[in-house]
């Protein structure tokens, strides 16, 4: 992680952390480093109150660079990086703190192919904005960019979506967490029977709250209360995509990409037999896809990681337990509404949705946020508290430690075939 970027783009409170003054300094280095000579940057946003502050100041930075600013509105974050692509322009902004609540807000930067930045680009445009853009010139007269409201840009991509999804007969509903898909997921499904969507009604304040991927207790009850096939439910922005089955059971990443790969290596579509997850994927899914002659390849935490190696891999898909899922050939990044179609088409196949929740059995698994502490021994008893974990977990677990980016913790990740030793593991990270 860098001064400015985080683990997924620049995260904070809106206005007091991410302000606007960083925002537009973020939109002139941004066009700096991908349109050194002219060009078009495309900025979608999500429903936050404050992500049109946020896209005025970026697109002030932008165009002071001479630079057109193309501002698409309430699109999901997959939205801009397929736009950014197809639409050759030099690279794509989006305005979210993804599953967060409202106050946060985030800048997810990618480039003229669709893709995350690289840790590169990222320095290239913390350096500019530490330096203060020094020895910087301006454009003058007619040469200043314009902003530009492309508010239809996105149908394209709802046509692109709407291509992959077959006929199929089965009661679903649609949790679109108040956010960034609310304005495109209904056109995407257009037509199809049987199909209710919940939290869609966006006020700048209610994304994310009490719903959403974060949030599957009540999408659960309707499903069970309302006797649907399949409950699926999006993030803030739409790049996260998490179902529940008919009988009100989460169906997480790790069953979702199981379900697929399997099914995509019956049909030779799973490049290099690979999956792509990382390192918070369950051992079970793992075991579950090596029974099934299918390699894991655990990448770093973050989408944009799992890209990476699935790119040196030649990987069709991969993602997160949380629900970013990458099908490469159709996408460069995760996204909630193709996954979705991916899904409604595969329990449609198989005929219900609860074959997917118990494809595998994971095993048992916690994780523990530990707030970091300026106590000088701490750093000494948390790492002799993970040797203990290693030790004691040896044989038929893991342990996985990693700093959060986003808040000041160390999150501790217990996986084991006994409840037992999880409990031992939990009263061995209880003393710190």
């Amino acid at each position: 992680m860098g001064k400015i970027f985080g683990t997924d783009g620049v995260r904070g409170v809106a206005i007091s952390e991410l302000t606007v003054d960083l925002a537009m300094k973020i939109g002139k280095a941004v066009a700096n480093v991908f349109a050194p000579n002219g060009g078009k940057i495309l900025i979608g946003k999500d429903t936050r109150l404050s992500s049109s502050s946020l896209e005025s100041a970026i697109a002030a930075g932008v165009t002071s660079c001479g630079v057109d600013a193309v501002l698409l509105g309430v699109v999901p974050t997959p939205a801009v990086a397929y736009l950014t692509k197809y639409g050759k322009s030099s690279a794509g902004v989006m305005i979210s703190a993804s599953h967060n609540s409202f106050e946060f807000n985030g800048i997810k930067v990618f480039d003229s192919e669709g893709f995350k930045i690289s840790d590169k680009n990222q320095n290239d445009i913390e350096n500019l904005i530490l330096s203060d853009f020094q020895g910087m010139s301006y454009p003058k007269d007619d040469c200043i960019g314009v902003v530009k409201h492309e508010k239809y840009y996105v149908g394209s991509y709802i046509n692109y979506l709407r291509k992959m999804l077959n006929s199929v007969n089965l009661k679903i509903v649609i949790d679109c967490a108040n956010g960034a898909a609310c304005q495109c997921v209904g056109k995407v499904f257009k037509g199809i029977d049987n199909f209710e969507y919940i939290n869609y009604s966006p006020d700048g304040c209610n994304i994310n709250k009490d719903c959403g991927s974060t949030y599957l207790a009540s999408l659960s009850h309707y499903v069970i209360k309302n006797e649907l096939d399949l409950g699926i439910s999006f993030d803030g922005d739409a790049d996260r995509c998490l179902a529940v089955d008919r009988f009100g059971e989460v169906i997480d990443g790790d069953h979702i990409i199981a379900s697929m790969a399997v099914a995509m290596k019956e049909n030779s579509t799973l490049s290099s037999n690979t999956v792509v997850g990382t390192k918070m994927s369950n051992m079970g899914f793992e075991k579950f896809l090596e029974n099934n002659g299918i390699k894991l390849i655990r990448a770093d935490i973050g989408d944009r990681f799992v890209v990476e190696e699935m790119k040196k891999h030649n990987s069709s898909i991969g993602g997160e337990q949380s629900g970013h899922i990458i099908f490469s050939d159709y996408s460069t990044t995760g996204d909630a509404i193709l996954t979705a179609i991916m899904l409604v088409n595969l329990v449609s196949d198989m005929g219900d949705s609860s074959k997917i929740s118990r494809i595998f059995q994971p095993y048992p698994q916690f994780v523990k946020n530990i707030k970091i502490s300026k106590d000088a021994n701490f750093e000494e008893r948390l790492k002799n508290s993970i040797q203990k974990l290693e030790k004691l977990l040896s044989n038929d677990g893991r342990v996985f430690a990693r700093k959060s980016g986003t808040e000041p913790l160390i999150r501790v990740m217990c996986e084991s075939k006994s409840f037992e030793k999880l409990d031992e593991c939990e009263a061995i990270l209880s003393e710190i």
